[in-house]
């Protein structure tokens, strides 16, 4: 598919829905998250434990589908230029508080060796309030730890480390402009952990709709701690001393369905509100999945899925977990949720039968030798979207995870380059009727080579940090076609590279994504 011209328009039913989530969010600036979700049927629950923001948590909510009910930009003309911010080295998620009494909005940040907070501004200067060194500091082997947090309803910011779970808050509370402090900190026990806390340090984190905290750590330890640190509850997943190993973040839903992928398996552990369990008598299960035991793809943090969990359907909608697998040619895989559909039986021979599909991703070439994704899927009702983090199948990859790290970022670091700038970006859709998954649209022509994309629902457009000729930009495509409606121009620099940052759907209609070194907002032109 080619991409269309960028003076596509939109329907008057996208544009009317557009100014009719503007307006209500303007109207009520308190509840960004639930005045938006009630003019969506596709909003997962929301949890009234995280601040109720426009995106309070990695992936926005606790299903981590990673798209929004809020408008986003729609025209290069009137996104502006890009503002940038310091904060330190590498920023995958940016958490939104909901507004303080006098009416500010702070965004919290984790780097590889800072917390920050910035004011969030509708025109996009985002002045830096504070940023603390963290107590860890710098490790280039566990360079996923504390890249994934949580905001809660109290200003709570939570943070992952080796071995440790940080809460930071204001100094002075409810003092948007007060300096950080690091409230509490909580060390998990020696014996929940499978090795030292530099060999298992927690990874994912998600908050649980009755208000606890759910961790993973890499060697599979999933937990759930009280927003005070007061109670602690934990299972190991895998049999071997070293466990099964987690490299990406965890879904939760509302049911206490605690989601993770590991080397081996998917998991829903399941959450009683008492007692963590692995009994599928309380609802919890595994399934295998085509993990590419042998298959090394430059990029990837850590063994099989490269992608956190998303969780598919709400309400009566069918209910999945999504993944992308581990082959050569990668799948989106989709298990089933909860219980198993009357007379279902396996898609295939030899294949797990929680598995509802499984289709691979070829970004519209069935000759294609090698596909990757390492970012987590993006999903929207019955809709998921792939993009290619193909950087190259000759790239050498080595055992020690310290020399694998260096190469990735290396490679990520120069993801806008020809030598290692992937394209392609699939749309999958589910069909309730038929119990199918099938390509909805092919897009080989755009390029987002490192970030996790968004979409707005209420604006019908996808969006990702993408490039062209070296630059990066912001690119916006049609949600139904997948035809580009439009791309910003950022600069060639690396101040302007994702490096694993999620895309996120501002509260002011623009474009927040976390970069190599700091923060970039796209603001729009407020009317």
């Amino acid at each position: 598919m080619k991409t269309s011209n960028p003076s596509h328009r939109f329907s008057q039913r996208v544009r009317a829905k557009v100014a009719s989530v503007a307006a209500l969010c303007l109207l009520t600036p308190i509840s960004l998250n639930s005045v938006a979700a009630e003019v969506s049927e596709n909003e997962p629950p929301r949890n009234t434990y995280l601040a109720d923001s426009a995106w309070p948590m990695t992936h926005r909510t606790p299903y981590v589908q990673g798209s929004s009910p809020l408008p986003g930009p729609t025209a290069r003309e009137t996104t502006n230029a890009p503002k940038y911010t310091n904060t330190g080295l590498v920023n995958i998620t940016l958490a939104n508080s909901a507004p303080y009494e006098d009416g500010t909005i702070v965004i919290w940040g984790s780097s590889i060796d800072y917390i920050y907070k910035l004011e969030a501004t509708p025109e996009g200067s985002n002045p830096r309030i504070d940023r603390i060194r963290k107590p860890d500091g710098i490790s280039l082997t566990n360079a996923i730890t504390g890249a994934y947090t949580i905001l809660d309803r109290d200003n709570r910011f939570y943070v992952p480390g080796r071995g440790k779970l940080y809460a930071y808050t204001d100094s002075v509370a409810g003092d948007a402009f007060s300096d950080i402090q690091l409230a509490q900190t909580f060390e998990l026990p020696a014996d929940s952990l499978r090795g030292t806390e530099n060999e298992d340090p927690i990874v994912g984190i998600n908050m649980t709709y009755d208000g606890y905290i759910a961790i993973a750590t890499k060697r599979g330890t999933v937990a759930v701690v009280s927003r005070d640190f007061s109670e602690f509850r934990y299972v190991w997943l895998g049999e071997s001393e070293t466990g099964e190993e987690v490299s990406n973040s965890i879904a939760v839903d509302e049911d206490g369905g605690i989601y993770v992928v590991t080397s081996e398996k998917m998991y829903r552990v399941q959450w009683t509100g008492s007692e963590l369990s692995l009994d599928p008598a309380t609802g919890a299960w595994a399934s295998t999945y085509e993990n590419g035991a042998d298959v090394q793809v430059p990029g990837r943090l850590g063994a099989g899925s490269g992608s956190t969990p998303s969780l598919m359907g709400v309400g009566d909608q069918d209910k999945f977990v999504v993944i992308t697998d581990g082959q050569a040619i990668t799948n989106l895989v989709l298990f089933w949720r909860d219980e198993l559909p009357e007379g279902w039986q396996p898609i295939a021979p030899g294949k797990d039968i929680r598995i509802a599909a499984e289709v691979p991703v070829n970004y519209g070439d069935p000759e294609r030798p090698y596909s990757a994704s390492e970012q987590s899927v993006m999903v929207r009702g019955y809709g998921a979207v792939v993009v290619s983090n193909d950087y190259g199948s000759d790239i050498a990859q080595s055992e020690n995870p310290l020399i694998s790290n260096l190469i990735n970022a290396w490679v990520v670091f120069f993801s806008n380059t020809p030598k290692y700038a992937p394209y392609g970006v699939e749309k999958f859709e589910w069909d309730p009727e038929t119990r199918t998954l099938a390509t909805a649209w092919v897009n080989p022509d755009i390029s987002c080579p490192n970030g996790i994309p968004t979409m707005s629902e209420a604006s019908n457009l996808f969006y990702c940090i993408g490039q062209r000729k070296k630059v990066w930009n912001l690119e916006a495509l049609d949600w139904d076609t997948g035809e580009s409606v439009f791309y910003r121009p950022m600069s060639i620099w690396p101040l302007h590279n994702s490096f694993y940052a999620s895309t996120q759907v501002g509260p002011f209609g623009g474009i927040w994504t976390g970069t190599v070194s700091g923060a970039v907002q796209l603001s729009v032109d407020q009317e």
